[in-house]
């Protein structure tokens, strides 16, 4: 039986790619890719075509199940060679799916973060998914023991501005604050460099991620900008909650109105010197609750996302994010190739579908496979991966189901996903085979076409 490991071990990640082998072979141009990707010289390859459906009426909430199965016939390939790999026809499959956000901009927001050039330029590709050409403005504090030199910030600038997103890139403006302190006085930076236009200020992570501006921004769009306004999340952890307070958590996004901006930065350096939070979201939490009328709103789709390792049953709950965090440090995920399909169909990421009697696809992240049938498989319940949770996520993610056992729930995650014209997405799955049974990789192509 296949192992039912959702990622690569060591020994996986020492595999050569298969164009390192040195053995000459050509793919059918279609299929090219798969040498460019970390798989197991032998692959078991089969992909399905999907018409999708747009439709304002569709119960994003209602896992759909189709009779037939998501697997097409299979093909054994060889990459290193390409021995097998033909291309045959892709059997389509019709899903029902939202409509496409509508296009807009956004330059009534101003972010603001903390952090190292280097862990900025890691930054760049995934901010570019859903900053790029929205009109936003982004200031960047770099936080390196040392000032960066004026090429340095330059270069940076630069980075940004390759893909489209307004940044500016800073050294700290207040000397002798650590990286957390700036965390919280990035404010009047964010002050001094909004104009007329700004609204909403945000102070993020370096890896908070937003699978779409536009449902950001139809959050924040029913609160009243004028006025004094903290939003954001509380941790999902009621642990956190209770050692950190009830704050907004800065991983989920800080978000705050102009005018309760305003009224920190007037009492800035007397926060700093009060508080006895060494964080800057908990600072923040300080100085609004002494100096401003403010309380917080919590929002639910943003998400700190204080959870380690195996995050499948979060993503796989039918949960439908507006931020995420922790994706490249506490858990490993490729969240903006993960993403994409929300620029085809909007609210369709993470939206749900079951097939035959065995398998969910869960759009941009997994098809889960399993292998004993689903009876006493809850969908409606978020399977508890990353636990035992002893009830400290019940208030946030509740109900839970136990996690499934070993071998009883096989995934095939997201490794990659590609625009190949401006109506036909590209995403690829990979179930990872167990390198010490020299199982191979196994690969489900889901072609998208919009047209």
């Amino acid at each position: 039986m296949l192992s039912s490991s959702s990622g690569p071990d060591e020994d996986e990640l020492r595999r050569p790619h298969p164009q390192e082998s040195g053995k000459e072979g050509h793919c059918p141009a279609e299929l090219e890719y798969l040498r460019s990707m970390r798989l197991t010289d032998q692959i078991v390859f089969s992909r399905r075509c999907i018409k999708p459906v747009l439709s304002a009426h569709v119960d994003r909430n209602q896992v759909v199940n189709l009779p037939e199965s998501l697997f097409a016939s299979k093909q054994t390939i060889e990459l290193s060679t390409c021995t097998g790999a033909v291309v045959k026809p892709c059997d389509p499959i019709t899903l029902h799916v939202p409509l496409p956000y509508p296009e807009r901009t956004y330059p009534e927001y101003i972010f603001g973060i903390v952090t190292s050039q280097d862990r900025l330029r890691e930054s760049a590709a995934t901010f570019s998914h859903w900053m790029s050409r929205s009109s936003a403005k982004l200031v960047a504090i770099v936080s390196d023991s040392r000032p960066a030199t004026r090429a340095q910030l330059d270069d940076l600038e630069r980075l940004f501005s390759d893909r489209n997103i307004d940044a500016t890139i800073i050294n700290p403006t207040i000397e002798g604050l650590t990286t957390s302190q700036n965390h919280f006085a990035i404010i009047r930076d964010l002050l001094r460099y909004s104009d007329s236009s700004t609204k909403w200020i945000g102070v993020l992570d370096d890896d908070t991620f937003f699978p779409s501006f536009y449902r950001l921004a139809q959050e924040l769009d029913r609160y009243d900008h004028t006025k004094e306004q903290y939003i954001g999340a509380l941790s999902e952890d009621l642990r956190a909650v209770k050692n950190f307070g009830v704050m907004a958590f800065g991983g989920a996004g800080v978000f705050l109105s102009m005018t309760t901006a305003k009224t920190l930065d007037n009492h800035l350096e007397e926060c700093l010197a009060e508080t006895k939070s060494d964080q800057g979201d908990g600072i923040m939490m300080d100085c609004v609750y002494r100096h401003t009328r403010a309380k917080l709103t919590h929002v639910h789709g943003l998400h700190q996302q204080d959870m380690r390792g195996d995050v499948s049953g979060f993503f796989e709950s039918g949960v439908q994010p507006i931020s995420l965090h922790h994706w490249k440090s506490w858990y490993k995920h490729p969240v903006d190739k993960m993403s994409l399909i929300t620029k085809y169909c909007g609210d369709c990421f993470l939206q749900r579908w079951g097939f035959g009697d065995d398998t969910i696809f869960t759009n941009g992240y997994s098809i889960a496979v399993y292998p004993n049938g689903m009876d006493g498989v809850d969908l409606d319940k978020t399977e508890e991966t990353w636990g035992p949770t002893d009830g400290g996520f019940d208030h946030s993610l509740g109900p839970f189901r136990s996690k499934m056992p070993d071998g009883h729930k096989l995934s095939y995650l997201l490794v990659n996903s590609e625009a190949l014209s401006s109506t036909a997405v590209r995403q690829v799955y990979v179930f990872k085979g167990n390198s010490r049974k020299k199982e191979s990789d196994q690969v489900v192509e889901l072609l998208w076409n919009f047209d």
